[in-house]
């Protein structure tokens, strides 16, 4: 397993996303997708350009998402100020349907591991490090965390964060899709949000892996995510934001559509860190999946020489270290959801 050693400064994770409540892009905001792409293209050390499948919601419209990484804030901010940019998103219209959320982390709380050395997410800001016996066992990723002996990474909020966002299916069309007019600027957060990376990448494999992927793990894999998905308030799931990269191919046909491309990314905010490996541990088909594709990947299993890429990032946030800000969105996109409530905990 390949890890990652950055710098002991802070970096940046900068999210930015525009929706398109009917599914797809109207004029205007292809216009408004096409002039960032080209504003933030180039300027990140590495960019996964992702599509998500659902707004506010994963249930209805589309959203294109830009996943950055930035070696510190300074060259994250450096790019923000640039003149270009600051005008563009000052201009932005009331409607405009464009969020961003920016992670400012420490590097003493973030880890990384992938299947493969690929130069991509944080690996792409830092050296390759082999992980050694930190892998493969529950609490692995708090241990790889620097500060994990003296930080115990614990939310300071007892109450359960409900968030509140619009009830929708498949079949509702846009017809429940309220969007709030206007910027909603929010820099208030309690600590140690933990925020999750989740990366899978089918594009390298064979057609012996494929359909050894179909048969034992695909099923399962699915479940999982739709159980994170669709868990409750009490499970400390925030937000999550299913993606992938749309002309990366298809390794297996048939639903969920964002989960057969090739190239796919998971983004979750829990309430904390205990809270994400707690629901890890115990849903018995994430449990079973992880134990099968452990032993079938690892030393001895049928696909020890597989092709798959996994990759996975948890960093632990501190309130001062997150700056959200959604203008004319879908109602209950992000962290709006929870209106005022954080506030209290801040």
């Amino acid at each position: 397993m390949s890890g990652v050693k950055l710098a002991d400064n802070p970096f940046v994770y900068s999210v930015f996303g525009i929706q398109y409540p009917t599914g797809d892009p109207t004029k205007a905001q292809k216009a408004l997708t096409e002039e960032f792409d080209s504003l933030i293209s180039g300027h990140a050390v590495y960019i996964d350009k992702l599509t998500q499948d659902g707004c506010a919601t994963y249930l209805a419209g589309k959203s294109h998402v830009w996943l950055g990484y930035w070696k510190s804030s300074e060259s994250y901010q450096t790019w923000w100020a640039r003149d270009d940019v600051s005008q563009f998103w000052a201009a932005l219209p009331s409607d405009a349907g464009m969020w961003r959320e920016i992670l400012t982390p420490s590097s003493r709380r973030t880890q990384y591991g992938s299947s493969k050395p690929t130069p991509s997410g944080l690996l792409s800001l830092g050296e390759r490090i082999d992980l050694g016996h930190k892998a493969a066992y529950w609490g692995c990723y708090r241990h790889r965390m620097a500060d994990h002996d003296s930080d115990d990474m614990a939310s300071p909020v007892k109450e359960t964060l409900e968030p509140h966002r619009p009830l929708s299916s498949p079949s509702a069309g846009i017809s429940n899709l309220e969007i709030r007019p206007g910027r909603v600027h929010m820099t208030k957060f309690p600590d140690n949000i933990c925020f999750v990376v989740e990366g899978q990448d089918h594009s390298a494999i064979t057609n012996e892996e494929r359909e050894f992927w179909a048969e034992n793990f695909d099923e399962s894999a699915s479940r999982w995510i739709n159980d994170l998905m669709e868990a409750g308030p009490e499970s400390g799931i925030l937000d999550g934001r299913v993606c992938y990269e749309a002309d990366s191919g298809l390794f297996l046909e048939g639903e969920p559509n964002a989960l057969r491309h090739n190239k796919k990314i998971q983004l979750f905010y829990f309430k904390d860190l205990s809270h994400m490996e707690k629901i890890g541990r115990l849903n018995k088909g994430h449990v079973g999946l992880r134990k099968r594709i452990i032993e079938s990947y690892g030393p001895n299993g049928p696909m020890m020489n597989g092709q798959i890429w996994l990759r996975v990032e948890t960093t632990v946030l501190k309130a001062s270290e997150m700056d959200c800000e959604y203008i004319g969105c879908v109602e209950g996109t992000g962290f709006m959801a929870f209106g005022s409530d954080l506030d209290n905990f801040a």
